[in-house]
């Protein structure tokens, strides 16, 4: 019996301490106040550098310039779609997309974050920001549309259906 006892005893140790190290919190991710916020109003803007550009073609003509900013302060990226043939009924949407910071447990990332922003064809817009500190790729594009919804340009090599390009 006592051989039993002890055995009870050095199995309830064990589920205790089990219990005691699941309550522990896993190390969380970086704390992110910045993804899907306005470079703007957060203030990210104000130190905001292009760290790439790409022309935003359609197969005949330019329709503008796609920048991807960075601003070293809040360790954001953007998208800054300028457009040099303004058609007041054209959209432009500018997306930017970063892999997650959270591991899927087979070596790779659970998804990623993406954000569009649409806005007219006219002058310079922006899209919200994600944050990727420091040499964090991203993934940018931007796309001009007509009234109707169809593709007139976009960045990327796929014109027009793959627009994403890889900012590492």
């Amino acid at each position: 019996m006592r051989v039993t006892g002890k055995r009870t005893l050095t199995l309830l140790a064990t589920v205790a301490s089990a219990v005691a190290l699941a309550a522990v919190p896993a190390a969380a991710a970086p704390y992110d106040p910045y993804t899907g916020s306005n470079p703007a109003t957060t203030g990210c803007q104000a130190d905001a550098i292009t760290i790439a550009t790409r022309p935003i073609n359609s197969q005949q003509a330019t329709f503008g310039t796609m920048e991807v900013r960075y601003s070293p302060s809040c360790g954001t990226n953007w998208v800054r779609a300028v457009i040099s043939v303004p058609v007041a009924t054209n959209t432009v949407t500018k997306g930017i997309r970063r892999l997650s910071s959270q591991p899927d447990g087979h070596g790779g990332w659970l998804g990623f974050y993406e954000d569009y922003e649409t806005d007219p064809a006219v002058g310079s817009s922006f899209g919200m920001q994600v944050y990727a500190p420091g040499s964090t790729c991203v993934f940018a594009s931007s796309v001009v549309r007509d009234a109707s919804g169809q593709i007139l340009a976009s960045t990327g090599t796929g014109i027009p259906y793959d627009p994403w390009v890889a900012i590492c």
